[in-house]
């Protein structure tokens, strides 16, 4: 079935506000040879109407720019195309915020090429602007780093994703040679920051559509994974030895992606969901006699922390292991037999769910493959179930009792009422009901699966065309509001100005800041009651 193109307005990523687009900065300074201490009036007052707001605060970041420039009248000074960038921007007070901090001293190694791509409308500073009024984490990352700003911004670098194969190639050309765990979890922050920042500039630009966005978002999160494998599995082989099964035959370990990260659906703030899998507990280093039992939860201990510990470099990934067999009880990694054992004899409908979506990230695809094919009979029972679409519903629902109990059911972009975990739960209720009985493929992607799901005949084209925009808008809604506070956070903000903000990062723009707002809300409310109204019928009909 292909399914329809998404109809929410396609937005170039400079749509201005409406009222904005006879905006000539440069009126502000007629008549002005030298700049007052406090704005005039009839300025300040044009500041607020184009999204400034605090007209004092800019107007003294104004002065400040035009001390530390060459004497030149102000109406032809680049702080009139700087104030023209930010007001053109999502947020212009955040971007002239970021654009005032970046601007050059005169020593500055970069001053040239900075003030180049600052003081000249261009695409490259559509680019720049969009980052430093969507982003404030990104934003300070390319301050903190002219370099980086120089080499992604110069040229038309940042206008395409880089391959997998390209990305792999020079992460593999940073680690090489690289022994020392300390040294590669600064490689590691560093190679995540800058290809999560060029990916944000894709994205806000549309270079990329939404599913390409989060597929390599979760790239990344891959390599890095296998990154700190490697280097993890060569500090302790020095140690111990390598895990041997014979003498001749080597034992192997697997990192398991669960989640977005297994879903190939990672946003720009998600944690990884990860479980640990070796194949087998009779296995023994060669230097140490180190069981596997005893050898491999050290090796997911120290990748784990090579992800997660919190250094000057910041973090590579928040790491959660809550969903691997007993949950912090149990394990940290397990041979194939003892997950085996745990899921038939202990296992519950919400793992089988949680295992539609396992993928194996890093480590030894052998092993990750032994444990794809030896879980498959659990996850995908040979005979129908209709109970299953019961417990998901009543999963659904005492989600929803948990968002009331906290005060967090309105606008909750993945949790509410017509929210992205119904639509997941509309594809694994499906999934888990015929996939087995009827020998379907193992789809880890919501939009894949939805496709094959409508394709045979349990979902109109109609139905699934709807679902998929509306998880295309979630998705894309979800990832703006993540890339604006750098938060694990899925909630749209209750401010009309913030609504704002985020309605124009999505592309919708409207004659007022609060019509801008209403315009995000309408969008939403449309398809979260589509996505509800078929998550209804369903569930409903099969109980």
């Amino acid at each position: 079935m292909r399914l329809r193109a998404l109809t929410r307005p396609e937005a170039h990523a400079f749509l201005p506000h409406a009222y904005l687009t006879t905006l000539h900065m440069t009126s502000l300074f007629s008549g002005l040879e030298t700049l007052p201490d406090a704005p005039p009036d009839s300025v300040a007052a044009h500041l607020h109407r184009q999204g400034f707001e605090n007209p004092e605060r800019t107007w003294s970041m104004v002065r400040r720019l035009e001390e530390r420039s060459l004497p030149t009248p102000a109406s032809s000074h680049p702080i009139s195309s700087l104030l023209e960038a930010a007001a053109a921007s999502y947020d212009p007070e955040r971007a002239f915020n970021n654009l005032y901090t970046l601007y050059p001293e005169s020593n500055d190694k970069h001053a040239e090429a900075v003030l180049n791509i600052l003081t000249h409308p261009s695409e490259a500073r559509e680019a720049l602007t969009a980052i430093f009024a969507g982003s404030q984490p990104l934003s300070t990352l390319l301050i903190q780093d002219t370099d980086l700003l120089r080499d992604l911004f110069s040229n038309a670098s940042w206008h395409n994703l880089k391959p997998r194969g390209q990305l792999r190639k020079e992460l593999t050309d940073r680690l090489y040679g690289v022994s020392s765990v300390e040294e590669t979890m600064v490689h590691l922050r560093n190679f995540k920051k800058q290809e999560y920042l060029r990916i944000a500039v894709c994205d806000l630009m549309r270079q990329a559509d939404t599913p390409t966005i989060l597929e390599r978002l979760s790239d990344v999160a891959d390599l890095c994974l296998q990154g700190a494998y490697e280097v993890c599995s060569s500090h302790l082989e020095s140690r111990y030895g390598k895990p041997m099964l014979t003498e001749t035959q080597p034992s192997g370990f697997a990192v398991i992606g669960m989640g977005k990260l297994g879903g190939r659906e990672l946003n720009f703030s998600s944690d990884i969901d990860l479980m640990y899998v070796y194949d087998s507990t009779e296995g023994r280093t060669a230097l140490s006699h180190l069981s596997t039992y005893e050898y491999y939860p050290k090796l997911a201990r120290l990748i784990t922390d090579v992800i997660s510990r919190i250094t000057t470099d910041g973090l590579v990934f928040r790491v959660d292991l809550r969903l691997r067999p007993e949950g912090r009880a149990g394990d940290i990694a397990n041979a194939i037999e003892g997950y085996q054992w745990h899921y038939k004899s202990q296992g519950q409908m919400w793992e089988r769910q949680a295992l539609l979506k396992s993928r194996v990230c890093a480590g030894c695809n052998n092993v990750g493959n032994q444990f794809t094919e030896a879980i498959r009979p659990y996850v995908f029972h040979p005979e129908s179930d209709p109970l299953i679409l019961y417990d998901i519903h009543h999963m659904r629902e005492k989600i929803g009792r948990a968002l009331l109990e906290r005060g967090s059911s309105d606008y909750h972009v993945k949790l509410g009422t017509g929210g992205i975990r119904e639509i997941e739960f509309i594809v694994q209720g499906f999934q888990l009901v015929y996939g087995g009985m009827q020998g379907w493929p193992w789809e880890r992607s919501t939009l894949k699966a939805l496709a094959w799901i409508a394709d045979h005949g349990y979902l109109t084209d109609s139905e699934a065309a709807d679902l998929s925009e509306a998880y295309l808008f979630l998705r894309d809604l979800e990832n703006r509001i993540q890339m604006s506070s750098d938060q694990q956070t899925h909630k749209i903000p209750q401010k009309t100005r913030a609504q704002a903000v985020l309605a124009r990062m999505m592309g919708l723009s409207a004659e007022t800041e609060e019509a801008t707002a209403a315009l995000l809300l309408s969008w939403y409310q449309k398809h979260t009651t589509s996505v509800r109204t078929i998550y209804d019928r369903v569930f409903h009909s099969a109980m």
